[in-house]
């Protein structure tokens, strides 16, 4: 290895301190370090922490519970919840980010050829996801290792190629079909995190397709497909021996069809918050635009590298939540390891206004931090009183907790106490979705009758006639800055 100044061994040890640390210090909803300073408005992440925690009792996500991630996201939420309630989610999430450190630290290697620098880019990439972390837990975050493995299969061939153009394909036939592996695994936690690295497959379709390498082409195809085909059909597998065909449908339907719907709906968005929320990647795309025409010979990592962030611009919907973004680093350390291998002063100074914005976004996990280390108590009055509910419950009761009003900032709460609510819609998924809503209106608290039903309104008035009629208020816990929560208990 050219200009190494210090052993490998040495470099990874590095990257998994980094990654540890980051996890530990910024995840404040799956990191021992906020167990009693909680941030109790889990929002995504407790919604997938309930949906794991659903699995790992024995439930059928999608069925029981719903949301409209992919089921490998289930998985690892659960796989993490068997390892320790306390820190086994957090153990995961070092092992993936420290992988994806490693990859971005060998891309990065390849494209300038010095150790150190891209050891600090690869840390420097810590900086991206700190400013749009939100919490921790996301499905963006667990994509991260997928989507940078292609692209740096991709450089990894490119270096080589530089040296015989005509002869050495940007991908193998081994690369392909982890690149189909990978966009199996990405597309069954969400699909829209595929696009990042359509550039670079779709590049090294465009160079085959040059050279007249048909055969090659379609056995990359083929290859691509049985990859994504193979994880595919081991989640269907999966819901088939565990809820049948119809656990396979809403899985499907949960995991595909009902982000067709999601991603159309554009009720809340302004061209001015997309904007905002997405000058980072504009950013790096205006820096990778100057360096195609920097230098000739850096076409084949400029060119892929531009198609790969429109295409992402494109594909991963209209919300512009700031984790959204996630999803670009990757792409973020390939602009930068650009810049230093042109040498571009207007990219430098690019560079430059992005880091600072990223790090003026990212206050937020920089002062659940703070405000955590110098000791003050979070408010804890609605996962207190939550608790003390929790444990009046002789426990055969506490399977039957109809969540009513706490949405998703209720769901985090459900995990702390290692249930689940008892009615399958965490969030209102059934606002754009004719088929969730037929279900919703058939399945309410008059059809399943639990023993409880958790409200949330400034005063007890049930809404419901039957809730009104057939329950009785029993309980109730302060909401500190929300509005109280009401605990109705079934008559006998």
């Amino acid at each position: 290895m050219k200009n190494a100044s210090i052993p490998n061994w040495a470099s990874y040890g590095i990257l998994l301190i980094a990654a540890f640390l980051f996890v530990f210090l910024f995840s404040c909803t799956t990191s021992p370090l906020y167990i009693h300073h909680p941030f109790w408005f889990h929002d995504d992440s407790g919604i997938f922490q309930e949906m794991g925690m659903c699995l790992a009792q024995g439930g059928t996500p999608y069925l029981d519970l719903f949301d409209h991630k992919g089921p490998i996201l289930w998985f690892l939420q659960a796989f993490g919840i068997l390892i320790s309630p306390q820190w086994g989610l957090m153990a995961l999430q070092t092992i993936f980010l420290f992988f994806t450190l490693l990859v971005w630290y060998k891309t990065t290697l390849l494209l300038i050829d010095k150790q150190i620098p891209s050891l600090i880019v690869s840390i420097l990439g810590l900086l991206f996801l700190m400013a749009f972390y939100e919490r921790g837990n996301l499905c963006e975050e667990w994509s991260l290792p997928f989507i940078s493995l292609p692209v740096y299969l991709y450089f990894k061939r490119w270096k080589k190629s530089t040296y015989n153009y005509k002869k050495v394909p940007i991908y193998t036939h081994t690369d392909t079909l982890i690149l189909g592996l990978c966009v199996g695994v990405l597309s069954m936690i969400r699909l829209n995190n595929t696009a990042p690295i359509i550039g670079f497959a779709l590049w090294h379709f465009i160079r085959c397709i040059q050279r007249k390498e048909y055969k090659r082409m379609w056995t990359d195809v083929a290859l691509i497909c049985g990859g994504m085909a193979f994880i595919f059909m081991l989640c269907v597998v999966f819901y088939l021996i565990k809820a049948g065909w119809s656990g396979v449908y809403e899985m499907i339907y949960g995991t595909f069809i009902y982000n067709v719907l999601y991603i159309n709906d554009t009720s809340n968005v302004t061209f001015k918050t997309y904007l905002n929320n997405y000058f980072a990647p504009l950013g790096f795309l205006i820096i990778s635009t100057i360096c195609v025409f920097h230098k000739k010979e850096s076409l084949n990592v400029s060119l892929p590298l531009i198609i790969s962030y429109i295409v992402t611009l494109l594909a991963i919907g209209h919300f512009a939540f700031f984790h959204y973004m996630m999803i670009f680093i990757p792409l973020f350390i390939v602009s930068i390891g650009l810049i230093i291998h042109t040498s571009t002063r207007v990219a430098y100074f690019i560079t430059g206004l992005i880091i600072i914005y990223a790090i003026n976004i990212g206050y937020d996990a920089i002062d659940h931090l703070v405000f955590r280390m110098r000791g003050k108590q979070a408010d804890t009055v609605v996962n207190d009183g939550f608790h003390r509910f929790i444990e009046s419950l002789p426990p055969n009761e506490r399977k039957s907790i109809y969540n009513n009003g706490l949405n998703c900032m209720g769901a985090g709460m459900f995990v702390d106490e290692n249930i689940y609510q008892c009615n399958r819609f965490i969030y209102n998924h059934f606002d754009i979705s004719d088929h969730l809503r037929e279900y919703a209106e058939t399945h309410g608290i008059k059809d399943l009758q639990p023993t409880w039903v958790l409200t949330q309104s400034p005063r007890p008035e049930a809404n419901d006639e039957y809730l009104a009629t057939h329950y009785t208020l029993a309980d109730s816990i302060p909401g500190g800055q929300f509005d109280p929560i009401w605990c109705w208990k079934k008559k006998n």
